[in-house]
């Protein structure tokens, strides 16, 4: 639902003259098309001026990535050109035959020195495998890219005990390219005035028909026009994330919390949290999943993490009947006791993958595996999940705030990670 799909140019690289050759150049795109991708075939080439011409031509056009085809030896050298002139990171396919392996091999070290992106895959026309593979290369690929045009809205700040998520919004820029917009409160109060009642009612309605609403409807009513202000900003501004100051001063000048855009799965960075807003948009379209934000609140003898939270986007319940509206108390430490609307659904016993980007120059992620064992959507939104290394999260968490992401995306973090200069730990 929410996954990408990655544009991909197919070069086949060598001459199809030899029945042989053929034969496999064909298995080969039968095969290519099962990725979960938009692809461009081109025609095979053999010759440098030709190779040239496509690569300039392609280059205009604006793709995540490339495939070449090795379909036989005395090719490296094409590879070479081809990439060096179109610039994208590419997988490279070869065959256990024709010395299409080591000529690419030449290829893959000459680009790897050049400092471009490429993997070497190697099998017959059938593996699926190598199809897997190239997948995951791409969509890394077209998730790095989709990074280099990201807009993250701030509305308010990091309060005072959120001392690890400060982050340089300079350094920010640098490694993902994500931009950060800071969207004044006198914005957000002149756009919450200009959300008509009729508006109100109207998504009042929508969410009624969709959700179990279990919150007076005034309530209900108040958040979501907080809700439909922001979603104004983040339109008008071209956001792709939002992240928003909660328990202090939006919290005290609307009267509400401000997070009831999860019921139209809006991208939330909760307390002003804008590195796990960004992390939350990578698990998105790694995962083809909305994931969510969650504190580690205990961890038991037995393995299990419990995370605490107060809520997460509707779409990670398997229906809609499953999402429940709800009104609840803030937490014990806020002095400010009104009470508050959040959207919780009720969280798949599945497989997850927990992380959080961190560190001063935000080159690090810390990744943990684990199994929704559990959950409450009561007085907050509880998940207990089953983990393999307790004590190894213990020691090395760093921040009050993770991403759980729903399924296994652990090979794809580490490829994003390598790309981006990061240093990945997992425990």
């Amino acid at each position: 639902m929410f996954g990408i799909k990655p544009k991909v140019y197919v070069m086949p690289v060598g001459s199809t003259t030899s029945p042989d050759v053929l034969s496999d150049y064909e298995g080969m795109l039968n095969s290519l098309k099962k990725l979960n991708a938009e692809l461009v075939f081109g025609s095979p080439l053999n010759d440098e001026v030709s190779i040239i011409q496509r690569a300039e031509e392609v280059r205009k056009v604006g793709f995540d990535a490339a495939v070449l085809l090795s379909l036989h030896g005395f090719t490296g050298h094409l590879h070479a050109l081809f990439l060096d002139v179109l610039g994208l990171p590419a997988a490279i396919w070869t065959l256990p035959v024709r010395y299409s392996l080591p000529t690419a091999a030449s290829a893959v070290g000459y680009l790897r020195e050049r400092g471009l992106k490429v993997r070497l895959v190697h099998g017959p026309p059938t593996d699926v495998g190598v199809i897997r593979s190239i997948e995951q290369f791409v969509k890394v690929a077209s998730v790095i890219n989709k990074l280099s045009s990201v807009r993250v809205g701030v509305i308010g700040g990091i309060i005072p005990p959120m001392v690890a998520s400060h982050y340089d919004r300079t350094i920010l820029k640098d490694r993902f390219g994500v931009d950060v917009v800071r969207i004044p409160v006198n914005d957000v109060t002149k756009a919450y005035n200009e959300v008509s009642d009729d508006e109100v009612s109207n998504k009042f309605r929508e969410v009624s028909s969709k959700y179990s609403v279990e919150a007076p409807e005034e309530g209900v009513k108040k958040a979501l026009k907080f809700y439909l202000a922001t979603r104004k900003l983040q339109e008008s501004l071209r956001l792709d994330a939002v992240a928003l100051e909660c328990y202090t001063e939006l919290f005290q000048t609307f009267n509400v919390n401000p997070c009831l855009g999860y019921v139209d799965d809006v991208i939330v960075g909760c307390e002003g949290e804008v590195l796990n807003a960004v992390g939350l948009l990578i698990a998105r379209w790694l995962s083809g999943r909305e994931a969510l934000i969650s504190d580690p609140f205990s961890v038991s003898r037995d393995g299990v993490l419990t995370f605490m939270h107060c809520a997460a986007p509707a779409s990670i319940a398997e229906s809609q009947s499953k999402v429940h509206i709800m009104l609840s108390e803030p937490p014990s430490i806020i002095k400010f006791r009104i009470p508050v609307v959040h959207c919780r659904p009720e969280i798949p016993l599945t497989e997850v993958t927990i992380f959080r980007i961190y560190g001063k120059l935000i080159d690090k992620i810390h990744v943990v595996h684990g199994n929704v064992v559990s959950y409450d959507v009561g007085k907050a939104l509880q998940i207990n999940v089953r983990i393999d290394n307790p004590s190894g999260f213990i020691e090395n968490v760093v921040g009050n705030h993770y991403v759980l992401a729903f399924g296994d995306i652990r090979d794809e973090l580490k490829l994003v990670s390598d790309w981006l200069g990061m240093e990945y730990l997992e425990t």
